[in-house]
């Protein structure tokens, strides 16, 4: 504790943002609770706040809005700090990142210049997700900027078990603009995978991927079929590999880190170990 002590306000604020900011999927919270019982005062947690933002957006945090999924994206942010938009259902609503929830739901605005696209967009890519996500939230947003359309997918998928010891997320983001006369669109995307497993331990798996397409756009529903088409290709094939690097791990990484069984071919009974030494302790202290 002394040592603590002897770490200045703006140090200990610093490192309260850095263990915010790498909170694993699905315990924001709990984490935040840890750090106001290191910190020990309310004010320093209040400095160090600024970093829920970056927290939220960065994991595209899944928030109820009028019983409809929205998620908290940099994309959708109105005032950099705590309002979003949510293209699904149009409105704009306050984020309270310490309980998850939407409150100050009101009629946001739409830019009407890109929203055929869009909407396009949203309805195609809804069909994709109900086929290969069993709970999922996304966003489209979408944006006129000149001649320019500016298309952004946001999607996120997760499984919080926290009573069994683990935390996942899937995420991806995909930038898609082309001109308003069609054409040729270039797509961007980032995919993400994060896991954290804690019974006995603190393992934490981060992976990510990007990649690069470019694909026709000759009206809005073309457009976003060839769009969907590609994300879907591009995940299948990350999913693909995820899997295959852990199969190829399992049979040569992991294998020679240890022995599958001991030299006697029999699993150790550890509880009966831990009896057996129980039972030295009592005769040594008797005796």
């Amino acid at each position: 504790m002394s040592g603590l002590m002897d770490i200045s306000n703006d140090e200990k604020v610093r490192i309260a943002r850095d263990f915010i900011r790498a909170a694993p999927a699905g315990e924001f919270r709990e984490v935040v609770n840890d750090v106001r019982v290191l910190l020990g005062d309310d004010a320093l947690l209040t400095t160090a706040s600024d970093v829920f933002y970056e927290h939220a957006t960065d994991q595209f945090c899944r928030v109820d809005v009028e019983g409809s999924p929205a998620l908290v994206t940099k994309e959708g942010s109105v005032d950099g700090s705590k309002i979003f938009y949510d293209p699904g259902t149009g409105k704009n609503f306050t984020y309270k990142y310490l309980t998850g929830e939407a409150t100050n739901i009101e009629p946001g605005t739409r830019d009407n210049g890109a929203e055929s696209w869009r909407k396009a967009l949203e309805d195609a890519l809804a069909v994709y997700l109900k086929d290969n996500f069993p709970a999922f939230g996304s966003a489209v947003y979408g944006k006129l900027d000149g001649d320019t359309v500016s298309l952004t997918v946001a999607i996120e998928n997760h499984k919080y078990n926290p009573d069994n010891f683990y935390c996942g997320k899937w995420q991806s983001k995909w930038s898609v603009e082309f001109p308003t006369s069609g054409g040729f669109a270039k797509v961007v995307g980032e995919m993400k995978v994060q896991v954290h497993y804690f019974e006995d331990g603190n393992v934490q798996l981060h992976t990510k991927k990007t990649t690069e397409e470019s694909v026709q756009v000759s009206n809005p529903e073309e457009g976003a079929k060839n769009v969907v088409e590609f994300i879907g290709r591009s995940e299948k094939e990350y999913q693909l590999g995820i899997n295959e690097n852990y199969r190829e791990m399992s049979a040569t990484t992991f294998k020679s880190l240890r022995r599958a069984l001991p030299i006697t071919k029999n699993l150790v009974d550890w509880h009966k170990l831990h009896s057996l030494n129980i039972g030295r302790d009592l005769m040594n202290r008797t005796t």
